[in-house]
């Protein structure tokens, strides 16, 4: 796929169903966003529930496609792990009428992104494709060009944008966010008519979404932290993607490092490479809704199989009883997965009673529950990072700054004890084999992936230390009686400090300062060597 420049919207495709050709993509805009024949196939598919999804009349739901081109990840922007693959955010129409061949009118709605914003871009395409489906293409222009309006992407800004006379309000999360549910204030002027504001932009809904496994919600977190392969079977593509995206965010704030495929065919190129049985399932959550896969992923050790009935508690069954014989299976949880920890009490408080409560509280509560179950995981980890941080002390300003000590499991392990497992946590009582958790924790991608970020950022942290005491230095007493060579090192060394300090973030003081030491050193050289080195260091 090409890159398209701008970042809101990548383009957007129209896929119509012909009774002779099949899928085929009939627009695309922008006309220079360029696909591969691989990738107009699976977007075609992917477009189209499955005929015994049985959807008619409208139906939304979205996929995630992997790109053949790598793009430059964006900085503090918790969607970067997904640089390698579009969203597809999918509005679905089939009408019946006579004047239709076979009867129905069937054609597909795909906006294409970067970003995971799920609830975002679901707002946007049930704005923007039913006034498609009235107006034509035109309303695809006038929604193109009212992207081009809106302010770049920022993590951690909210937005107030127009969008085919419609008026939009969100907030882009950062890694900086405590949570990814984080409430801002938005722009002071109001746009008419009045706004649409989206809670979130990412997952909505969520508590309904887990509400059939809501009792197991701590198997089904464990199995995702642990980075388990999990395939959900559901009635349709809105229902999987739904649930696959709500459970790749159950241990937010941690990220989730794998693939997962929201809705996937059977005519996917990776189709081989996930259904094989010549080795171990991959580390991906996958959603699909073709009976076949009941057969082809019957080696798989995690099996979801939503009931029809959306309020239906899913029960835990044995995977000897997911049997090809059935079309569909028997709706329900199939696993052998014996979890660490044992099951919470307070569980039951998330489980809907006789009162009715507000959805927007359900998923509040849900998400601080799971918010906090994952806090009391990562805090002894936080604990013992801090600890191979290299003291203050051990930093010289006239060598390389430390970096941060490796992590050993094992020293880890034998630091756990019940108190920091613990701290800042209202789960008192959560009882289990934390050590074993632990340990197979830690050799999972999501561990990796967080570890990655934590010593980068410890590493960063170090050098930015490192850097202000070069600042502090007295140079001035310094330089009085090195040699010439010595002080040329020392001019090279700051300059390098400098330069690491550009890519550390905006410090114009730090720079002043490091500015104020090169040109203390430059007084002292002999002027012919001014002349030479000046031009170098003319920061």
């Amino acid at each position: 796929m090409s890159e398209n420049p701008h970042h809101w919207v990548a383009a957007v495709a129209i896929v119509n169903f012909d009774l002779e050709l099949g899928q085929s993509i009939e627009h695309v805009e922008p006309a220079s966003f360029l696909l591969t024949e691989q990738e107009r196939l699976n977007i075609c598919y992917l477009a189209f529930p499955d005929s015994n999804s049985g959807c008619s009349g409208d139906t939304c739901y979205h996929f995630r496609i992997r790109k053949e081109y790598n793009v430059t990840k964006e900085r503090d922007d918790i969607s970067s792990r997904d640089s390698h693959f579009y969203y597809g955010y999918v509005f679905f129409r089939q009408t019946k009428g006579e004047q239709f061949k076979r009867g129905y009118f069937q054609k597909s709605f795909v906006l294409l992104t970067r970003k995971p914003y799920i609830n975002l871009y679901s707002n946007i395409v049930q704005i923007m494709a039913p006034q498609f489906f009235e107006s034509g293409k035109v309303a695809i222009e006038v929604a193109m060009h009212n992207f081009t309006c809106w302010e770049p992407i920022v993590p951690g800004k909210s937005y107030q944008v127009p969008l085919l006379g419609q008026v939009l309000s969100f907030h882009i999360p950062s890694v900086k966010d405590k949570t990814q549910n984080k409430t801002s204030e938005f722009p002071g002027h109001v746009l008419a008519p009045k706004p649409v504001v989206l809670r979130s932009i990412m997952e909505s809904d969520v508590y309904n979404t887990l509400r059939p496994l809501l009792p197991h919600i701590g198997i089904i977190w464990e199995l995702v932290l642990l980075s388990e392969p999990i395939v959900v079977f559901g009635p349709s593509p809105s229902a999987t993607s739904a649930l696959v995206q709500t459970l790749v965010s159950l241990t937010a704030p941690l990220r989730y490092a794998n693939d997962y495929r929201p809705y996937f065919t059977i005519h996917d190129s990776e189709f081989q490479e996930f259904t094989s049985k010549t080795h171990a399932p991959s580390r991906i959550i996958l959603g699909v809704t073709n009976p076949y896969f009941n057969k082809a992923l019957q080696h798989w050790p995690n099996v979801i199989i939503l009931d029809s009935d959306k309020d239906k508690t899913l029960k835990i069954l044995n995977p000897k009883e997911h049997s090809s014989s059935s079309l569909r299976g028997k709706p329900g949880f199939y696993t052998r997965y014996k979890p660490f920890l044992h099951k919470d009490k307070n569980v039951k408080k998330l489980l809907r009673g006789d009162r009715q409560r507000p959805a927007e509280v359900e998923d509040i509560m849900l998400r601080r529950y799971l918010t906090e179950l994952t806090h009391t995981l990562m805090i002894p980890l936080e604990q013992y990072i801090s600890s191979l941080m290299p003291l203050q002390k051990q930093l010289n300003p006239f060598r390389q700054p430390p970096l941060l000590q490796q992590f050993q499991q094992d020293a880890f392990i034998t630091s756990l004890n019940e108190s920091n497992l613990k701290i800042n946590t209202d789960l008192k009582g959560l009882r289990g084999n934390w050590k074993e958790l632990y340990r197979k924790f830690i050799k999972s991608p999501n561990f990796e992936l967080w570890f990655q970020s934590k010593g980068s950022e410890a590493n960063q942290r170090l050098e930015l230390l490192h850097v202000q005491q070069l600042c502090e230095a007295d140079l001035y007493s310094w330089k009085t009686d090195k040699h010439e060579v010595e002080i040329v090192d020392m001019l090279l060394w700051i300059r390098d400090r400098y330069d690491a300090l550009q890519r550390l973030g905006n410090y114009p003081d730090l720079q002043d300062h490091l500015k104020n030491h090169i040109d203390t050193l430059l007084e002292v050289v002999p002027t012919d060597l001014q002349g030479t080195l000046k031009p170098a260091f003319n920061l």
